[in-house]
C-alpha cells in the first residue's frame, strides 16, 4: 500500500451525554443497564464495526491491552489499530480515510439503533507521516472540542398526544417486555410484563444480559463465594438501621489522572514509544482500581450479617456498583455502609500498590439521600462533594507536596426535601477527611478522629444529650459554653467527646450529622483502626 496516497488518520470517538443517560431514573436495573450500554459502545460496537468494514482479521488490531507496541507502524497490511480505550473515548489509528469513514458510519448506526439517548462524536487528524504523538493528540482534542460545541443534540422522539407516554420522560410507549421474575422456580414460573419506551427497553435488556454474563469488572473472582450478585431494587439498599430509609450514592475518582497522562505525552513524543507507555499506564490504572474493589469485596465476605441470599441461593452483597471504568467508580449502598466502604476502597487502593512515592490515589464524595430522592440529583451532589475533596488534595499537593499517598473523603447529608446539596455551617465542618493516615493521629482532619467521636457518642452519650449539643451548635458559641457547663455538672464532658478543647476545630458537627449513618465496626475493620489509648494526645503536624 502506498503511504503517500493513503495517509494515516488518527481518530477519536467520544461518547457524550453519559451522566444524563445513566442516571435518568430511580430504577436501579435501568441505571446499571445504561452503564453497561455505555461500556458496550466502545468495547463491543467499535470492534464489531471495524470487523464488519475491514473484514479480514489480519488487517486490524483490536485487543490493544495485549499489545505492547504500535503494530501498524511495523505491518504494512494493517488498516486499523485501536490505540487505547478509556474515560468514555477511544483513539484509533487508520491507514486511509476510507476505512475511517466506513467504521464511523457503522458505529454511528449501532449507537443510534441500540443506545437511544447517547450521542457519539468523532474527530480526526490526517497525517502523511506519524512524527509527534503529543502534537497530534492535542490537535485531535481541539478538533473534538469544536465539534462537540457545535453539535445539535436532537431529542430521541417527538411525543404525540395519541401515543401512551412514560410518566417520567414523556417518551412514547413502544415496547411490551416480558421477563421471568427473580427467584421464580422452574415448576411455577412467574413472569412480569412491563410496557416501556424504546430507551428503557434497551437498558432493561442490557441489564438482564450483563447480569447473566457477569462482567469481570463488576463480578471479580472471590475466594469463598462463587455465586453472588447485587441488589436489584432500590428498597433492598435501605438498611433497617438507617433512619428514614436513607441510602448513599458514592462517587470515587482518581487524583491527577490527566496530569499523569500528560506527563507521558510530554516525556515521549515518538508514536511507537508514547503509545506503548500510554497503554501501560492505562492498564495500570484500570488494574489498580479493579484490585481495590476486589479487596473490599473480600473483606465484606467476612461480615456475614451484612450479606443476604435471594430465592436462588445467591449471596447478595450490600452494595450496587453502577460504574467501574478506569479511575471512575460509582456505587450505591445502605447509608450506614457508605463511609466504611468508600474509605476501605481508598485504603485498599493504597495497599495494593508497592511504589510508595508514585502511588495512584483517589477522592470520594458521598450523598446521603432518601431512597426516593431523584437519583440524577443525588449523583450530581456526590460529584460535587468528590470535587471538594479533590480540591483539598490539589491544595495540599501544591502547598506541601507531601500528599502523594493521601486520599480524601467528603459527604453531604440531605434531610427532608433539601435539593442541591448546598453546604451549611461550613465553619464547623472538619470535612473533607484524610483517609490514608487514619491510624496515625497526627492531623485533626484524619478520618480516624471522626470514627473516635462517633464511637464515643455511641458508647457513652444518650441521644437526647446529643440532640441538645446539635441544637446548641446551631445557636452559636455562647450557647455551647453554657451547655458545656451544664453537662460538666452532670459528669458529661464534651471535651472528652471531641478530644480537644475547641469544638469548632473538631469532628463534632460532622459526627452529629452522621448519627445512625455510619457503621463503626465495619469502618474499624476495613481501615484496621487501632483503639485509641486513654492517655493518647492529639499531635497535629503542619
Amino acid at each position: 500500500m502506498n503511504r503517500k496516497s493513503d495517509p494515516y488518520i488518527l481518530a477519536k470517538f467520544d461518547v457524550s451525554g453519559i451522566q444524563s443517560y445513566i442516571f435518568a431514573s430511580n430504577r436501579l436495573q435501568e441505571n446499571v443497564g445504561a452503564s453497561c450500554q455505555v461500556t458496550r459502545i466502545l468495547e463491543e460496537f467499535l470492534p464489531d464495526s471495524i470487523k464488519e468494514e475491514i473484514i479480514f482479521p489480519q488487517d486490524y488490531v483490536l485487543d490493544w491491552e495485549k499489545e505492547d507496541r504500535l503494530c501498524i507502524l511495523e505491518k504494512e497490511n494493517l488498516k486499523a489499530e485501536i490505540v487505547y480505550i478509556g474515560g468514555g473515548n477511544a483513539v484509533v489509528l487508520f491507514r486511509g480515510r476510507q476505512e475511517f469513514e466506513k467504521v464511523s458510519q457503522s458505529l454511528g448506526r449501532k449507537v443510534a439503533e441500540n443506545c437511544q439517548g447517547i450521542y457519539l462524536v468523532s474527530a480526526y487528524v490526517e497525517k502523511t507521516e506519524l512524527q509527534n504523538f503529543k502534537s497530534d493528540m492535542e490537535e485531535l482534542g481541539r478538533n473534538l472540542a469544536g465539534i462537540k460545541a457545535d453539535m445539535i443534540r436532537q431529542p430521541v422522539y417527538s411525543p404525540f398526544p395519541v401515543v401512551e407516554q412514560d410518566n417520567m420522560d414523556h417518551q412514547p410507549i413502544t415496547r411490551c417486555y416480558k421477563y421471568k421474575k427473580d427467584g421464580s422456580g422452574d415448576k411455577f414460573e412467574s413472569y412480569v410484563i412491563k410496557n416501556m419506551t424504546e430507551m428503557r427497553y434497551q437498558k432493561w435488556k442490557t441489564y438482564q444480559w450483563s447480569r447473566h454474563n457477569k462482567d469481570k469488572k463488576m463480578y471479580p473472582m472471590l475466594d469463598k463465594i462463587n455465586n453472588y450478585d447485587y441488589p436489584v431494587e432500590m428498597e433492598q439498599l435501605c438498611s433497617k438501621n438507617c433512619e428514614n430509609s436513607y441510602i448513599a450514592v458514592v462517587h470515587i475518582d482518581g487524583n491527577g489522572m490527566g496530569r499523569q497522562i500528560q506527563e507521558v505525552l510530554n516525556t515521549e513524543t515518538e508514536y511507537a514509544v508514547a503509545v506503548s507507555v500510554l497503554r501501560q499506564k492505562s492498564k495500570e490504572i484500570t488494574g489498580i482500581f479493579k484490585n481495590a474493589y476486589r479487596a473490599v469485596l473480600l473483606k465484606l465476605e467476612n461480615h456475614t450479617k451484612l450479606l443476604s441470599r435471594d430465592d436462588e441461593e445467591r449471596t447478595i452483597f450490600p452494595l450496587r456498583p453502577v460504574i467501574l471504568d478506569g479511575d471512575d467508580f460509582t456505587f450505591l449502598c445502605a447509608a450506614d455502609l457508605a463511609i466504611p466502604i468508600a474509605a476501605g476502597f481508598l485504603n485498599e487502593l493504597s495497599n495494593c500498590q508497592k511504589e510508595e512515592n508514585k502511588k495512584i490515589t483517589a477522592c470520594a464524595g458521598i450523598a446521603f439521600v432518601h431512597s426516593h430522592f431523584p437519583f440524577s440529583e443525588a449523583y450530581h451532589i456526590a460529584e460535587e462533594t468528590c470535587s471538594r475533596a479533590k480540591k483539598k488534595w490539589y491544595k495540599e499537593r501544591k502547598e506541601k507536596n507531601n500528599c502523594q499517598d493521601s486520599s480524601f473523603l467528603d459527604f453531604c447529608v440531605l434531610k427532608g426535601s433539601e435539593v442541591g446539596g448546598v453546604q451549611k455551617h461550613e465553619e464547623w465542618q472538619m470535612r473533607p477527611y484524610c483517609v490514608t493516615v487514619q491510624n496515625k493521629r497526627v492531623r485533626n482532619d484524619a478520618l480516624v478522629y471522626l470514627y473516635d467521636t462517633i464511637k464515643a457518642m455511641e458508647d457513652k452519650w444518650p441521644s437526647n444529650r446529643l440532640h441538645r449539643i446539635y441544637g446548641a451548635m446551631l445557636e452559636g458559641d455562647e450557647q455551647m459554653k453554657l451547655l458545656q457547663k451544664e453537662f460538666l455538672s452532670r459528669k458529661y464532658n464534651i471535651e472528652e467527646l471531641i478530644q480537644t478543647d475547641d469544638w469548632r476545630n473538631s469532628s463534632l458537627y460532622d459526627a452529629l450529622e452522621l448519627r445512625g449513618l455510619c457503621r463503626t465496626e465495619l469502618l474499624e475493620d476495613l481501615l484496621n483502626i487501632q483503639e485509641k489509648q486513654v492517655n493518647e494526645k492529639m499531635e497535629f503536624k503542619d
